[in-house]
């Protein structure tokens, strides 16, 4: 089977030809930019000016049309993301189903009812309208739903599934075959959604300090050859500082590009389970939040406080005092952050022993045959690591007569794995159905350890991930303090030389010169000024930088909005200390630098 190429197959989905998407899309877009731009530019004519206007009136009308282009390649890009990341557990059930021998119809019956799915349980959908209401083979139905997919492995499937099917082979007996074949396809595409992401970190990298290097050159030229004539309004200021603010604005949008380009390819694949159940975790979890937010209101407050009173001082040593005072901000949120963090350690060793005792517990009801609480009671004996808790519990919560599915659920809370959770429910659904327990629980086993297989790896990119982080955001840190270090005593110098030519004719020196000389030996008056809107532009830089990373971070591992907001604060601090400690190094040894000799 042939697929589509990728951008017919994101116009297609959009359920539009590709010249009406440009005609009703692109073109509006282009429109809509230029006509920014010329507000822009006429509305702000002496802050965009020569070179700087002309990039404005493309900058618009260009990122507009490109983003118009581009948005049906990321939105299927992020389908076949979404699609791929439920594909592990719709093979898992689809072989657990075989097993009962039920037909091809009922298995998608059971799978279109199944909301989590998500992404994929719309493409059973369209299988499923395919063959009801336009009479179509399921074969026909599968092929051309698999050639406009967005996923290859998930269109491979389909026509693999097709050929059987037309060949004359039973439906469960091609669910049981695929097991391995769809394994061995899996894991190639894991492995190559983990080079992406390498790519990806080495593309940020490169993206990051070509941003530097850009923010250091406007830095200097905002020094040297802007002179105070602006005026000390607010836009007189922006007309001073417009080539920094083109390069922080550059450097903030390759930020977000990079997080989005991330989230698009890296799917998600949460570690917590979502369940309504108060478990001991949870009410912990709450806790840590109430206090983290009881301390956050009185620390915004005192911080504020001190802003006001001291602004002046602040803005002078921003580089030494301002990532401190946001870092403060933020440290309240490390309590709920440890907390998820230590219970996200726990249920990766939760997840390490569940193949173990989804097998025991399997081959135990398949010998036995006895009611569930004397299954879980025959495996008391057995260590299963951190399960021995919630095995207990549900243990007791059987013997109690409670709700077998209702214990069953209760178990994943406690155990609060995502994984743990979606897999029971495929055992326990399977069991039942097929009769066969021990089969059931060695595919649900041997489908757990190869998942777990990918999380390691997973797990080791996150990791290189974390490290290239804390190295970027500590470089990013250093390059800038050194460029304003380097900068302000360059323009002090500068402004030196300046009062000792307060008698001469600096024009003439220029005119002598050939026309080449320095702006701010003509008027010195805005240097100090100028480092000091340098340092804030940069610190407000470094705190995008560290959200971004801790995003990223936070994706790769699979982690919620308190080991997010957990990391955040611990590289704030990481910056922080770094700030101060380069500020104050470069403080007693840059002097002597320049004054020696």
């Amino acid at each position: 089977m042939e697929r589509l190429p990728l951008y017919q197959i994101a116009i297609r989905r959009m359920e539009i030809s590709l010249g009406e998407y440009i005609i009703r899309f692109v073109f509006p877009s282009l429109i809509i930019g230029l006509l920014l731009s010329v507000v822009l530019y006429f509305s702000l004519n002496s802050l965009f000016i020569g070179a700087s206007g002309i990039i404005l009136l493309i900058f618009f009308p260009l990122l507009s049309a490109i983003l118009a282009l581009c948005w049906p390649l990321i939105q299927t890009t992020r389908e076949a993301t979404a699609i791929e990341k439920e594909m592990h557990m719709f093979i898992t059930r689809m072989g657990i189903l075989s097993l009962g021998e039920v037909s091809a119809q009922s298995m998608f019956d059971v799978l279109r009812q199944m909301s989590d799915y998500g992404a994929l349980a719309k493409e059973v959908k369209s299988i499923e309208t395919l063959v009801e209401k336009w009479h179509t083979s399921l074969p026909e139905a599968s092929r051309i739903v698999g050639r406009q997919s967005p996923s290859p492995i998930w269109g491979d499937f389909l026509d693999r599934m097709a050929f059987s099917v037309e060949a004359g082979q039973p439906i469960e007996s091609f669910m049981k075959s695929e097991q391995k074949t769809f394994a061995k396809s899996f894991d190639t595409l894991y492995d190559t959604r983990l080079e992406s992401i390498d790519m990806l970190q080495e593309i940020y990298i490169s993206l990051t300090t070509t941003g530097i290097f850009a923010l250091v050159v406007s830095g200097i030229h905002l020094v040297l050859f802007i002179t105070d004539t602006g005026g000390s309004t607010s836009f007189g200021m922006m007309v001073r500082i417009r080539w920094v603010l083109l390069s922080a604005i550059g450097f903030m949008a390759m930020q977000t590009v990079m997080l989005m380009a991330f989230r698009a390819l890296v799917p998600d694949d949460p570690i917590f389970s979502n369940h309504e159940f108060d478990t001991n975790y949870r009410t912990r979890i709450k806790q840590t939040w109430i206090a983290s937010i009881g301390l956050f209101l009185p620390i915004f407050v005192c911080t504020i406080a001190i802003f006001f009173m001291y602004a002046d001082t602040l803005f002078s040593s921003w580089d030494k005092f301002g990532l401190p005072l946001v870092a403060l901000l933020f440290t309240p949120f490390l309590i709920p952050g440890i907390a998820a963090s230590r219970e996200e350690k726990g249920i990766v060793r939760r997840d390490e022993s569940y193949p173990g005792f989804i097998r025991a517990l399997g081959g135990t009801a398949q010998a036995r045959a006895s009611e569930p609480s004397a299954t879980i009671k025959a495996l008391r004996g057995i260590d299963f690591g951190l399960l021995n808790k919630s095995i207990a519990s549900l243990e007791s919560r059987l013997m109690l007569r409670v709700d077998s599915e209702r214990s069953w659920d209760w178990f994943s809370a406690e155990v609060n794995s995502s994984m743990v959770s979606r897999f029971n429910r495929i055992y326990l659904e399977g069991s039942q159905s097929s009769g066969e327990p021990a089969a059931v629980a060695d595919l649900v086993s041997q489908n757990t350890t190869n998942l777990l297989s990918l999380r390691r790896r997973r797990s080791l990119t996150a990791g290189t991930m974390r490290g290239i982080s804390y190295g970027l955001l500590v470089s990013t840190i250093v390059s800038f303090n050194i460029a304003i270090a380097v900068v302000f005593q360059l323009g002090t110098n500068v402004a030196g030389v300046a009062q000792g030519m307060e008698n001469m004719d600096v024009g003439e020196i220029t005119s002598n010169a050939g026309g080449l000389g320095i702006p701010v030996l003509e008027n010195p008056g805005g240097i100090l000024e100028n480092i000091e809107i340098f340092k804030f532009i940069t610190s407000i830089l470094i705190i995008l930088m560290v959200m971004v990373l801790s995003s990223i971070g936070a994706r790769l591992r699979g982690g919620g909005m308190a080991i997010t907001l957990g990391q955040i604060s611990s590289m704030m601090w990481i910056a922080a200390i770094t700030s101060y400690a380069t500020v104050f190094l470069l403080d007693s040894t840059l002097g002597t630098f320049f004054t020696s000799g």
